[in-house]
């Protein structure tokens, strides 16, 4: 199967719909892999709101890139500026989310996001230096991190309701 060519740009507030249902989707393709929760459906219906990443998107504290091919969003990175990790001093710029569908995983899309994140880093701060965490049983995006160069320098949690979930917190200079 041939892929449309792919376009990093720019998130804007016609986006945020779009935005949102591909946050659903990857995060409940992730983490729900055992089925849907009143927790997670609630947990995911409140974070990923179209309202939610137009106020991202108009945010000057954030930058959001969006994958495109054939005109149709296919992955999206969020960086947050001034956001220091105690674990990862070198930075104080978050890669938020790295979200990509999975029927375009190993295709590019995560690298090229990548690229444009760590571009707009230097860009605004004049370091590459970023951080980010990522949940230990997500082998995938690990594995992808460590190929870009990314060092584990701590642990973070994410709690949801009555459960805290492993992170690993991660570097780059």
């Amino acid at each position: 199967m041939s892929r449309a060519p792919l376009h990093i740009r720019p998130a804007i507030a016609a986006d945020a719909p779009a935005l949102a249902a591909l946050s659903i989707q990857v995060w409940l393709d992730t983490y729900a892999t055992e089925g849907v929760s009143d927790l997670i459906a609630r947990y995911v219906l409140d974070e990923f709101t179209p309202a939610a990443f137009a106020s991202r998107i108009s945010d000057p504290s954030t930058a959001v890139f969006v994958a495109e091919a054939d005109g149709l969003l296919v992955g999206y990175a969020r960086l947050r500026f001034g956001a220091s990790q105690k674990l990862f001093p070198a930075a104080d710029t978050e890669l938020c989310t790295l979200y990509v569908q999975a029927p375009f995983t190993q295709a590019g899309v995560g690298s090229a996001l990548l690229h444009e994140a760590r571009a707009a880093v230097r860009s605004r701060t004049g370091s590459d230096a970023l951080w980010l965490t990522v949940n230990v049983l997500n082998l995938r995006a690990c594995a992808f991190y460590g190929k870009h160069g990314f060092v584990r320098t701590g642990t973070a949690w994410f709690t949801l309701g009555d459960a805290r979930h492993e992170n690993h917190v991660l570097g780059i200079c």
